[in-house]
């Protein structure tokens, strides 16, 4: 049976709508909407000089934002569309950063080792074998260095989208699907989202050999996060319940026994 959901060829299609719509700042590295900055949180800290990659990357403004404050950074995104949009931006804003295409499933082009950071935001949730990209990101980790990612909460994921009415249960790991629109305008790319609780992540993250250092609920502010992403993430909700959630681990300096 042929798979309804292709990420690949659905994120070349929303992406040219997707950055003009939303403008995406690279003076900081987001977290979500609504959400404290990484300048703001500073979960990974001073990044001169530190090897930094970015998984899920989209338009690469994060990876940019790093590099503008001195650190070597990588970006790898699925979608071919997002990497030339990021490689076009960086020449831009006339920052040195290297974007790749690939599964982030798989990261065979970053050496073993190689990296002191790998960050991300808001794209672990579309990864089908999150427990294979987690020990790919252990591999590609130095000893000592730290895994910062956020995502959408497992709380919010439970609400309707306009109010705060329970319409799942948290507990459901079925992943959603639905078709990407621009305004009223359907763009032919379906896209999925998997489901996991809190307990699910902590798990994955201990089964590919990290160790949880913190785990951020954030209140929303005001400004600071660059994008309100369409509408759907109001402030005076997040004060209810956060919408996103993230997590802070690093991989040991001795494998565990």
């Amino acid at each position: 049976m042929t798979d309804r959901v292709n990420m690949r060829q659905a994120w070349n299609r929303i992406s040219p709508g997707y950055q003009a719509d939303y403008e995406i700042p690279t003076d900081f590295a987001h977290y979500g909407p609504h959400c404290p900055n990484e300048d703001q949180l500073k979960l990974v800290g001073e990044v001169r000089g530190r090897r930094v990659l970015e998984i899920g990357c989209g338009g690469g403004q994060c990876a940019i934002a790093f590099a503008k404050r001195g650190a070597v950074a990588t970006g790898i995104d699925i979608s071919d569309a997002q990497i030339e949009f990021a490689r076009e931006l960086a020449r831009r804003e006339g920052v040195a950063a290297t974007f790749l295409r690939g599964n982030i499933e798989d990261l065979p082009a970053i050496p073993e080792g190689s990296q002191d950071v790998v960050f991300s935001a808001y794209a672990l949730n579309y990864v089908r074998r999150i427990g294979r990209c987690l020990a790919e990101v252990a591999r590609v980790l130095r000893p000592g260095g730290l895994l910062v990612f956020s995502c959408c909460h497992p709380f919010w994921l439970c609400l309707a989208e306009d109010e705060m009415t329970v319409t799942s249960s948290y507990h459901d790991r079925a992943p959603d699907e639905w078709e990407w629109e621009r305004g009223d305008e359907p763009l032919g790319a379906r896209v999925r989202e998997y489901r996991h609780t809190v307990g699910d992540w902590f798990r994955r993250l201990r089964a590919a050999g990290l160790e949880v250092v913190d785990i951020i609920e954030p209140e929303p502010v005001e400004s600071g996060s660059g994008q309100d992403w369409g509408g759907h993430y109001a402030p005076q909700r997040q004060r209810i319940v956060p919408a996103t959630i993230i997590w802070k681990a690093h991989k040991p300096e001795e494998a565990r026994p």
